[in-house]
């Protein structure tokens, strides 16, 4: 009798289900929501349910991670075109703007933005992109990319398949924003990437003399000024900086700054983690001091561009990578083959220091400052640069009200799965949870193999599982 009971349950349950399918789809076709959509808007519903969960961390599985995200118009089709015709896929970011809108799912503007600091002139670009059929209330989302990167690495894939940005941008307003130097129109050949000059003007061609005195004031402050004003000058309304890796610093050197109010104390990080100064609190401090002493021991002078090589890339190397290869060390020498040139590959020295908060070098990076401005022909006044040294041990670290984490099980950089408790997203979250109490903080952990460069894995799933943490972040 129970038997018989159980299997008429199961008899009405599948008639159910089967009712709720016929009727979604229904639904689906009336709307001309695809079913794809129709899923990825119930996984999205399933992983805001989690983060509305008060948790140490949110672990999202990957069967609903892959459920996440939605199809392109065109499939990514038209911006594959431009880069696939481009040398080494450096096209230039102005013809987006010629392309058509319905099919893209958005519209593209190419911005560069000129300010003045130290005395010289610096361009920062942004590549602007305007959802046709934007969520309601959606708040910009300005992508800064790390170290040795630019706009490209979140627009498109290695192959130039569609990125980040192109799945972002049907649903909110993005800017992909390029730091002074690390993008150059036609892309960089010829030199290997430490003897690249960074194009920090782009209308023209730096000599390496000046290349090197620009290297040597290259501040984290005067990153964060050009940020400010690119974003000031292209948009408008809510913002949310989103800074990747080594860019994740900019975001919170802005707090008190006149973006304030449309930062409105929201904060959304892809594996960003945190200020510098949270590197040397706790109670490791001491010993992190002794790493970075140990690190930055034997340094490059800060006129000294930082080069990039496959083999000290292979440890972002994953089985997610869209590129082939046996080994991670053979996918990263394809992978720099491949986007080596329109990807800069160096980075400043002082980037570093900065970046990890090596304030113990502040004197001998005063120094170096001073040796490579010794008689400059630019009048550039090194107190100025010098006074600006380590703003990034200087942010803010109360006043936020809501504040979201996103990061890859893999990134051994920021999370560590043999004991999520020690890593260092987890731990800068419960600073920030101590600084502000009361407010809502979240740790979002995507649990598949993804890694520090998901973003270029696993770009369509990645996108709704950021928008849903925007719609988290934008909830009253």
């Amino acid at each position: 009798m129970a038997k018989h009971m159980n299997n008429n349950s199961q008899s009405r349950n599948r008639n159910l289900f089967q009712v709720y399918l016929l009727t979604a789809i229904a639904l689906a076709a009336l709307t001309g929501m695809s079913l794809a959509a129709f899923a990825a808007g119930s996984a999205e519903e399933e992983m805001l349910e989690l983060l509305r969960e008060d948790r140490p961390f949110t672990s999202i599985p990957q069967d609903l991670f892959d459920r996440l995200g939605w199809d392109l118009p065109d499939s990514g089709a038209q911006v594959k075109a431009l880069a696939d015709a481009a040398p080494g896929s450096a096209f230039d970011p102005r013809k987006l703007e010629t392309l058509d809108a319905d099919k893209l799912g958005y519209r593209a503007k190419w911005h560069e933005v000129r300010y003045k600091l130290y005395g010289l002139d610096w361009d920062i670009g942004g590549l602007h992109l305007i959802p046709n059929d934007p969520l309601p209330g959606a708040p910009t989302v300005a992508i800064i990319h790390g170290g040795s990167a630019n706009w490209y690495w979140f627009l498109m894939t290695p192959l130039n398949e569609p990125g980040l940005a192109q799945y972002l941008a049907q649903k909110v307003p993005v800017l992909l924003i390029t730091i002074p130097g690390n993008y150059k129109h036609g892309g960089w050949t010829g030199t290997s990437y430490g003897e690249r000059v960074p194009a920090y003007l782009l209308d023209r061609e730096l000599s390496p003399e000046e290349g090197k005195i620009r290297n040597a004031i290259y501040t984290f402050r005067l990153v964060a000024e050009g940020v400010r004003q690119l974003v000031e000058k292209t948009t408008s309304g809510t913002v949310l900086l989103v800074g990747h890796s080594t860019g994740g610093e900019i975001r919170f050197m802005l707090e008190e700054s006149s973006l304030k109010a449309r930062m409105a104390g929201l904060s959304l990080g892809w594996a960003s983690g945190g200020p510098a100064q949270l590197h040397t609190m706790g109670d490791d401090a001491e010993e992190v001091r002794a790493q970075l002493k140990e690190r930055f021991q034997e340094s490059l002078p800060v006129w000294q561009l930082r080069a990039r090589h496959p083999a000290t890339y292979s440890h972002y190397i994953g089985p997610l990578n869209p590129v082939e290869g046996d080994t991670h060390e053979e996918v990263a020498h394809n992978l720099f083959r491949l986007i080596g040139r329109w990807r800069p590959f160096f980075k400043q020295t002082l980037q570093d220091l900065e970046h990890t908060g090596a304030d113990i070098y502040r004197d001998r990076t005063a120094n170096q400052i001073v040796q490579a401005l010794e008689g400059n022909r630019f009048g550039i006044d090194p107190n100025e640069v010098i006074q600006d040294l380590f703003s990034t041990m200087r942010s803010p670290l109360t006043g936020y009200r809501k504040m979201i984490w996103t990061v890859g099980r893999d990134d051994d950089g920021h999370w560590s799965a043999d004991d999520p408790m020690q890593s260092r997203e987890l731990r800068f979250a419960d600073i920030f949870r101590r600084q502000n109490p009361n407010i809502p903080v979240r740790v979002a952990v995507f649990d598949l193999p993804m890694t520090h460069i998901g973003h270029i894995e696993k770009p369509r799933q990645l996108a709704g599982g950021l928008v849903t943490a925007v719609r988290w972040l934008m909830e009253p």
